[in-house]
């Protein structure tokens, strides 16, 4: 191209061997600004033949007018610096690269490149992208990257990959573990857990560990709520199953089946919320269940001592006279009567099914023992015996007597056995046993007569036997042995 005579549009480039045309030392005189400082080689760059800055005229990037890429040694001696540059020179400034002077303008006129040194050609190596034009950004650089290229980020090495994987898998592991946590924390706080507790102690025999977990009030009348008596009972509960757990607000019930002495027994349990444990999980105390009860009626003497379950009931206040209800968790317990020469009782059994239920009355009926009928036997045949012993016609509490109409006065009163009564024993009820003839016994009586008027004495005696029986009842028994109190 040639200069159209316009003073701020740049000559030519300089020619392939890096020499100004005439035009080109015309226009430097003419614009001393444009000029490099003295002692230093004018920076020229070849003229961009196709329409596009950074371009050699071969169209080829970073190329040299001689064809080499990035290089300029015309001589092809060894020793030039590479990429154009002359020894002891400085790289040349980047097309686009901002000089001092006004309106950020470049060095050149108007935003035009910088002269490159004499003969020297842009910088970019061999397969760079060439040097951008003004107002654009240099290869490789975002729209918000820095003049700076960024250094290429280092690959992580095995080590930090395998330490990132571990904290990721840790972390979801923590994840999981808390999820897992919460989970089994609930399953361990569940209503049927309480349940559980309470029914594994009863099958293990330990009533007071079940009754403090379901906060039962134990009293002294409660003979039968101790690891004493409950380990003697037999068939406890040796098994359950849970069933169906419902909750509404802060009531909940569990369903269970029991197994005892060999019956299923359907049972219900109810739980309240009493609040949080561990701020999260919900903690249920379980209602104490309504326990079953024993009743015992013992029919012996005053004397007698009833035991329940090895348990002596000494203690107990009775429902009524003879009778005790005791409170029972499920099982069979014995009952008995403390030893006794004069009569015993047979041993029974009463059990308690489940919770909630009374278990069917238990009578100790007592009979007498051999030495029991033989003193009951002697006590009345003592008292018959006293009866004829009497001197009087009327002995006090006898079952016999005569009445004196003749108006004489008896003494030396004589009663004979014409015939001893027969007697039966019968069985302990209402709080004795009674005695009741079962033949008629027959007196005769003698005596000596006093006419009180004249002072004269003859015999007496009764003009017939007189008749009696024998009946009363025994109530107990000393050391003595039996205690008979007759009839009136």
């Amino acid at each position: 191209m040639t200069n159209t005579g316009d003073p701020n549009q740049q000559p030519q480039q300089p020619n392939q061997y890096g020499q100004p045309t005439p035009e080109q030392q015309q226009w430097q005189q003419q614009n001393p600004a444009a000029q490099q400082p003295t002692g230093e080689q004018p920076q020229w760059q070849p003229q961009d033949t196709t329409g596009q800055h950074g371009q050699s005229p071969t169209g080829q990037y970073g190329q040299n007018p001689t064809g080499q890429y990035g290089q300029q040694n015309p001589s092809g001696q060894p020793g030039q610096q590479p990429y154009g540059q002359a020894p002891d020179q400085q790289p040349t400034e980047q097309f686009g690269q901002q000089q001092t002077g006004p309106y950020n303008q470049q060095t050149g006129s108007y935003g035009q490149p910088p002269v490159a040194p004499y003969a020297q050609q842009p910088t970019e190596q061999y397969g760079q992208a060439p040097t951008a034009a003004y107002g654009q950004q240099a290869y490789g650089q975002g729209p918000y990257a820095t003049a700076q290229q960024q250094p290429p980020k280092k690959k992580l090495s095995k080590k930090a990959l395998t330490g990132i994987i571990a904290g990721g898998s840790a972390l979801v592991l923590i994840i999981v573990g808390g999820i897992v946590g919460v989970s089994v924390g609930n399953a361990l706080h569940a209503p049927e857990v309480t349940v559980k507790a309470y029914l594994d102690a009863l099958k293990a025999g330990k009533a007071e560990q079940a009754l403090a977990l379901a906060g039962t009030e134990v009293s002294a009348a409660d003979v039968l709520l101790t690891d004493e008596a409950y380990d003697a009972a037999s068939g406890k509960v040796s098994g359950y199953t849970i069933g169906r757990t419902t909750t509404s607000g802060d009531t909940a019930t569990v369903q269970a089946r029991l197994t005892q002495g060999g019956e299923s027994i359907d049972q219900e349990f109810t739980l309240t919320k009493v609040g949080k444990d561990a701020v999260i999980f919900d903690k249920w105390k379980l209602e104490s269940p309504e326990l079953s009860t024993v009743q015992v009626d013992v029919l012996a003497p005053a004397d007698a001592v009833a035991t329940v379950g090895g348990v002596e009931l000494t203690d107990v206040e009775p429902i009524a006279e003879g009778s005790y209800q005791l409170r029972a968790l499920p099982g069979t317990y014995d009952i008995a009567l403390s030893e006794s020469e004069w009569y015993s009782a047979e041993e029974m059994t009463a059990t308690a099914l489940g919770f909630g239920q009374a278990a069917e009355p238990a009578s100790l009926a007592v009979s007498l023992t051999d030495a029991g009928t033989t003193a009951i036997e002697e006590a009345v045949n003592a008292y018959i015996d006293g009866c004829g012993a009497s001197t009087v016609l009327a002995p006090e509490g006898c079952p016999f007597e005569i009445r004196n109409d003749t108006g004489y006065t008896p003494s030396g009163v004589t009663w004979t056995f014409d015939t001893r009564p027969t007697f039966t024993v019968g069985e302990f009820s209402g709080g004795t046993w009674a005695v009741d003839s079962d033949t008629v016994g027959r007196m005769s009586m003698t005596c000596t007569l006093t006419d009180p008027a004249t002072g004269q004495t003859g015999p007496g005696y009764s003009i017939n036997p007189v008749d009696f029986i024998v009946g009363g009842t025994v109530e107990g028994f000393t050391d003595d042995g039996a205690t008979f109190v007759p009839f009136p």
